[in-house]
């Protein structure tokens, strides 16, 4: 019996000693082996970024939503609607972003949540390769559990455990890590959050932390600096940005469904296709390889028209007034950007006039952090 106990941890040793330090990052994170559901429901400050994880994203937003009372504002769509913030309204408002890829998620996230939870305004997000066919064939439908079922506690050891031990090698962070203070936020959830500050705040939108301080800093290791990162997807045509002639037909059914559910529910829709930089913009209409995007807005704005909805084209960041330089990457304005697109829609005239105040926007972009934040956290 000794005999065997010893073979037996001779053997098992090695894989022990494996399994440890990634366990304990992921422990002492928060990126694994962490319930969120109270935090989410509590009132504490937090800021929740995970790194090998996103998909917990997904419940994050779901549950925040289920778990808390009615918002009357949502922002809903990828992480390009991300930097709308609860400060921009004298409403409740919740940034459901994140949770959304496809033209066919819009309506089962909605359902996923009880007609109670419902917002009495939305402002979706329509990222212009949700009517690329080459992108996005449309062919599968989520089902409104999606996200309920999306979170992961105990993590697969691989990939993740190795790419841990990577990120330990990299030195994209150490052990030491984790027992450092953090004054911005009370509660930091997540690798992303603690190594990078950057993460989701209790409102859902989302802090860019590090990667402000480079773009400020000019440091040429920020995500997509000058947008090379962007460029390079232009040049071979993927990840987000595939070639594409015209406008998918299947896409805009799929709205329209989408627009006449909201109208079945009582629900307000204000939309809008989000900006790229407008180098990006133009290298894109250039190239002559994206040709549904100069057809995209007059073939969406009849549907929207006909549920008396609203939609705004602000597919570069000039058309509301801002510039590359308060850009977070070649696809995502920052804060400041956004704040801008809140702007135009409500000079329009918006239904949106009616949960915050424009002249009060105007004031805060004044008085605003830096150039690509409005607001403190």
């Amino acid at each position: 019996m000794k005999k065997f106990l010893i073979q037996l941890f001779l053997f098992t040793a090695p894989v022990i000693l494996y399994l440890i330090i990634p366990t304990y990052v992921l422990w002492q994170s928060k990126e694994a082996f962490f319930k969120i559901d109270k935090i989410l429901s509590g009132k504490e400050k937090y800021l929740i970024g995970y790194a090998y994880h996103e998909n917990n994203y997904g419940f994050v937003k779901w549950a925040y939503l289920n778990s808390n009372e009615n918002k009357s504002v949502w922002a809903l769509g990828s992480s390009r609607v991300l930097q709308f913030r609860g400060r921009m309204f004298d409403t409740t408002f919740y940034n459901a972003g994140y949770t959304i890829s496809s033209i066919n998620d819009f309506e089962p996230f909605i359902q996923s949540l009880p007609k109670s939870k419902h917002p009495q305004y939305i402002i979706v997000g329509l990222d212009q390769w949700m009517f690329n066919a080459s992108y996005d064939n449309l062919n599968s439908t989520p089902s409104p559990k999606s996200w309920q079922s999306s979170f992961t506690f105990i993590p697969k050891i691989f990939p993740t455990y190795k790419t841990c031990y990577a990120d330990l090698f990299a030195g994209k962070y150490t052990l030491n890590t984790f027992n450092k203070q953090h004054s911005n936020f009370i509660s930091k959830i997540g690798l992303n959050a603690i190594v990078n500050n950057t993460g989701f705040r209790n409102d859902g939108s989302i802090y860019y932390g590090s990667q402000i301080q480079k773009l400020i800093n000019k440091d040429t290791t920020a995500n997509d600096f000058n947008n090379s990162n962007t460029f390079d997807r232009i040049k071979h045509g993927n990840r987000h940005f595939e070639y594409c002639k015209s406008v998918n037909e299947k896409a805009l059914i799929k709205l329209s469904e989408f627009l006449n559910y909201c109208k079945s529910q009582q629900i307000n829709v204000i939309a809008f296709l989000p900006p790229f930089a407008d180098k990006v913009y133009s290298k894109m209409v250039e190239s002559g390889n994206y040709l549904y995007l100069i057809d995209l807005y007059q073939r969406i704005k009849p549907i929207f028209e006909k549920y008396d909805f609203e939609v705004y084209d602000f597919s570069k960041v000039a058309l509301c007034n801002s510039s590359d330089n308060e850009t977070i990457d070649g696809f995502h304005g920052g804060e400041l950007t956004y704040q801008k697109i809140l702007i135009s829609i409500l000079d329009s005239g918006s239904i949106l006039r009616q949960v915050t105040n424009v002249n009060r926007l105007k004031d805060d972009i004044i008085n605003r952090k830096n150039s690509y934040i409005v607001y403190d956290n």
